[in-house]
């Protein structure tokens, strides 16, 4: 039998136990090795969000204005008119560990996206488009969603194309820019009479006009679900078609005078609560907070 010698004692083990013990004592020291990697990155974590914390507590308070759109149940008006929704809370939690007054107004799409051009708001929440890039600044938080056609035609999702929409009528939330990122020459078909566009002042508008077979399009997200419930129709998801894969956040305008400093501290607050564990996959307030302040929206009329 293979003999292994431990310091020269006068006692022996077999090779195969021996090969155990040490296989043992390795992967002990490798399993605190990693213990420990584990407690100074926690330490650390906690050294950085304690950091942030007190970097966010010593900046002194602004004021800022923000406007959004209606987008349930991210963005919504409550029963009793406040303002809510799950990218709505979310952001007032960054403002209040932020130092920041927000005020959060609910506008139709196209008067959100003016009070930019006019300058009386310092942020629009809306989706990730590359026309708000001269005018505003995007923060690092934000959240997916998937926009595309709705439609009982028999079109294969790999197939839509500007083509598709040639003699057919098409119903959207007027100032819905996602949709010219699938149809670009979306205007110039419309002028020339090769599409019918219906232009709404909201979501829940649009959906009816499409229900009632007034359009064979609707231009929409894959949220519109929400609005298909509330509204006690049908949602078959083989209706909806998906077009682009955006994400939305928080666009805040250079002409504010808090433009650096909104930005600066947006950024902060989402480094700080994904750090503290408070911010779900879904990037927004994780269930347990945020079932504390959510309120659900009005049924759209």
């Amino acid at each position: 039998m293979n003999l292994f010698y431990l310091n020269n004692s006068h006692y022996c083990v077999p090779l195969a136990w021996a090969s155990k013990v040490f296989i043992f004592l390795y992967r002990l020291r490798l399993d605190a090795c990693k213990f420990c990697l584990y407690s100074l990155c926690v330490i650390a974590f906690q050294i950085s969000a304690q950091t942030l914390q007190q970097e966010l507590n010593d900046l002194p308070i602004i004021n800022v204005n923000i406007a959004s759109m209606d987008f349930p149940p991210n963005a919504h008006q409550s029963k009793d008119g406040r303002v809510s929704g799950k990218s709505i809370e979310t952001i007032r939690a960054f403002c209040t560990v932020s130092r920041m007054n927000c005020e959060i107004i609910i506008y139709p799409t196209a008067r959100a996206y003016m009070t930019i051009e006019n300058r009386t708001s310092d942020v629009l929440l809306t989706a990730n488009i590359s026309t708000f890039e001269q005018c505003c600044t995007y923060s690092q938080w934000s959240y997916s969603f998937i926009a595309g056609i709705i439609t009982e035609l028999p079109i294969d999702n790999t197939s839509i194309n500007e083509a598709t929409l040639e003699g057919q009528s098409l119903v959207m939330v007027r100032g819905w820019q996602s949709i010219y990122d699938a149809f670009p020459n979306l205007k110039n078909l419309v002028a020339a009479g090769k599409v019918e566009l219906i232009e709404t002042s909201s979501t829940a508008s649009a959906i009816k006009i499409y229900n009632t077979d007034r359009a064979s399009l609707l231009w929409g997200a894959n949220i519109f679900e929400w609005y298909f419930d509330k509204l006690s129709m049908q949602w078959d998801k083989k209706s909806f078609k998906p077009m682009v894969v955006s994400d939305a956040g928080i666009w805040v305008s250079k002409e504010s005078m808090h433009h650096k400093h909104i930005v600066n501290r947006f950024n902060l607050a989402y480094q700080l609560l994904k750090e503290q564990g408070n911010l779900g996959q879904d990037n927004f307030l994780v269930p347990a907070l945020m079932e504390q302040v959510y309120i659900e929206a009005a049924t759209p009329n």
